[in-house]
Parts: C-alpha cells; sequence; structure tokens
C-alpha cells in the first residue's frame, strides 16, 4: 500500500508538468486567434479626414469608421487662437453617426463631454444640433429636437 502512495506521488509532478504545457498551449492558439481577429477589424476600418469653414471659425474632422461604431478627434477653430479639440466616438446608424464629443475647452481647464451627432450626406458630414439631455451620465440630443437644416459647420473631404 505505502508503494503505490509512493509511485502516485511521484507521477503528479509529471501530470502537472503536462496540464502546465496542455495549458500553454492552449492559451497561445488562443492568444493567436484572438490577435488575427483583431488585425481583420482592423483591415475594416476607414480613416478619413474633413474640413469645415464657417465665417472666421474652422474645424477638422478625424474619422475612424468600423462596421457600426466610429471614433476620432475633433477640433474647433475660432479667431484669436482658441481652439476646442477632443475625441469623438459613438454609433454609426444607416447615415447617421451618433455619439459624444470629449474635448478640452480652449485647449486648456476641465475636459467636457457634449453629445455629437453627424449627419453623411454624399461625401460630406453635416454637424447636426439639438436640445441636450444627459441620461445616466452620458449626454445625448433629444431625437425630436435634432436638426441638420441650420448647420454650422458641413465637413468636405480632404483627399490626401
Amino acid at each position: 500500500m505505502e508503494k503505490s502512495k509512493l509511485e502516485m506521488g511521484s507521477n503528479f509532478p509529471d501530470r502537472n508538468k503536462k496540464m502546465r504545457l496542455v495549458s500553454a498551449i492552449i492559451c497561445f492558439i488562443l492568444s493567436v486567434g484572438l490577435l488575427s481577429s483583431c488585425e481583420e477589424h482592423k483591415q475594416d476600418t476607414q480613416s478619413l479626414t474633413y474640413i469645415a469653414y464657417n465665417k472666421r471659425d474652422s474645424a477638422r474632422l478625424d474619422l475612424n469608421l468600423f462596421e457600426s461604431r466610429f471614433h476620432g478627434k475633433l477640433w474647433f477653430y475660432r479667431p484669436g487662437g482658441e481652439v476646442d479639440s477632443g475625441n469623438i466616438q459613438g454609433n454609426i446608424q444607416k447615415d447617421t453617426l451618433l455619439g459624444d464629443y470629449y474635448y478640452t475647452p480652449f485647449g486648456w481647464g476641465q475636459k467636457k463631454r457634449r453629445p455629437l451627432i453627424l449627419l453623411k450626406k454624399g461625401s460630406q458630414y453635416i454637424l447636426g444640433t439639438g436640445t441636450e439631455q444627459v441620461y445616466m451620465g452620458i449626454p445625448h440630443y433629444i431625437p425630436s429636437t435634432v436638426n441638420f437644416e441650420d448647420a454650422k459647420f458641413i465637413f468636405d473631404k480632404v483627399n490626401h
């Protein structure tokens, strides 16, 4: 009886080594699969730059479009060197980009979050406006108040 316990005990280190090796191989295979799927999504990304002008103001929009999401950067330039700049992100719903703009007003100070809505019309994006509302900390426009008619900025695509 004692001998069989010793023999079993001596097999445990070998079994543990085999289990660790199998676990390491499985982790490696999963991580390779995950990385390759991320690469596929990167290939589906469309990166575009747009510029808009309104009197003495201008704006630049850098967009990264995915299948159903977007992210990028947005700058508003005003006379006197004032710049609002920040990140944008959100969802794509048909021809409309709905999300938020997390920016630093005037290039300094505390960051703010505002709703963002862009309507794609041909090769342009129109910046919409509306009545802002915050729900559970997420800013958005009340759908019945969204307006693209009196747009301050209409973004035209920049050809590189």
